[in-house]
């Protein structure tokens, strides 16, 4: 039973890992005549991962690891951007500093819904996303243009010359990606709020009597939450040139999954960031193999895959096998 136990231990700790490594390897036998290891596949890869819903991943692993939820990312990723456009013709700097606001204003007053009014986080955020897509269609009749040079700040390139075939070298949107994946890692091994988060999903009462303030925590993740969710948000307007209304339909959904094929217990307190990060990167890398498909393959299948993928992580979750767990909570 005890080598079954570690055993188990092993896989589960490793299982992310382990799947974004047979994705790669199977990826580059199948389509190695599309030299699917290639610097530029690669470095697409990673753009959509920082570009098209990363950021909204690693900001929902605070609010679920504090056994809570955010349903209003997508809205926020779409306004934050909308609301930088229409600042940003006034003020370039103002116009980033008022798109994070809509991220940070929005996750402290689910964050306070939750915790002071004792709303459910699904509907406190449900209804935060109906508020945040109403005031979308009220501040704007349609997409924004992004022109100034400022705000095209995630249009940059580097590396253009030193990366065979990568012709437009790397976005600036994939270090930024990397840094704060590295951030929220930090966070949550080395802080007390990161403590904090674990302690709170785990178990809150607990928490309480360990002197765990779990109002100020929840806050907090739910607050870090919406400020990735902006951020990612602006990042899209800006590297594209446009603040696109619709942005960010469904992406609560995708960054829920990415969670849980990440690892991450969707009912809080055990998981790890560096696993959303290969949870963001499987997910990633499933959209790029379907692209290179017959087009006689329906993408819809990507939808069916996701939600297997989504329900065996979940099912690795499962009370079934909470006896065969490592005692100890994963932190990072």
């Amino acid at each position: 039973m005890n080598t079954i136990k570690k055993a188990y231990r092993s896989f589960y700790s490793r299982s992310t890992i382990l799947a974004f490594l047979l994705l790669v390897v199977f990826a580059s036998i199948f389509f190695r005549d599309r030299n699917f290891l290639s610097a530029p596949n690669l470095i697409n890869v990673l753009l959509k991962s920082a570009r098209n819903g990363g950021l909204l991943a690693l900001g929902m692993t605070f609010v679920i690891l504090c056994a809570e939820i955010d349903l209003s990312v997508g809205a926020v990723y779409a306004l934050s951007g909308v609301v930088m456009g229409l600042v940003g013709q006034i003020n370039p700097i103002l116009g980033i500093i008022c798109g994070l606001m809509v991220g940070v204003v929005s996750g402290l007053l689910i964050g306070l819904m939750v915790t002071k009014m004792r709303i459910s986080s699904w509907i406190a955020s449900l209804a935060m996303m109906f508020a945040l897509r109403g005031m979308i269609q009220i501040v704007a009749r349609r997409s924004i243009a992004i022109e100034n040079a400022l705000l095209r700040f995630a249009n940059t390139n580097f590396l253009k010359k030193t990366i065979p075939g990568a012709m437009s070298g790397i976005s600036i949107m994939i270090p930024i990606f990397f840094i704060l994946t590295l951030v929220c890692m930090y966070i949550g091994r080395n802080t007390k709020f990161g403590m904090g988060i674990y302690a709170v999903g785990g178990n809150g009462e607990a928490a309480k009597m360990m002197g765990i303030d779990v109002t100020k925590i929840k806050v907090k993740a739910f607050v870090c939450c919406g400020f990735l969710a902006a951020l990612s948000g602006i990042m899209l307007a800006s590297g594209s040139g446009s603040a696109t209304l619709s942005a960010g339909n469904t992406y609560e959904t995708y960054a829920i999954a990415m969670c849980a094929i990440g690892g991450i217990k969707l009912t809080g307190g055990e998981g790890k960031f560096s696993g959303t990060f290969f949870g963001i990167l499987v997910y990633f890398i499933i959209d790029t193999i379907f692209t290179y498909l017959p087009s006689g393959i329906s993408v819809h299948w990507q939808s069916v895959i996701m939600g297997i993928l989504v329900l065996i992580s979940v099912g690795v979750q499962s009370e079934v096998l909470q006896s065969l767990r490592p005692g100890k909570r994963g932190q990072a």
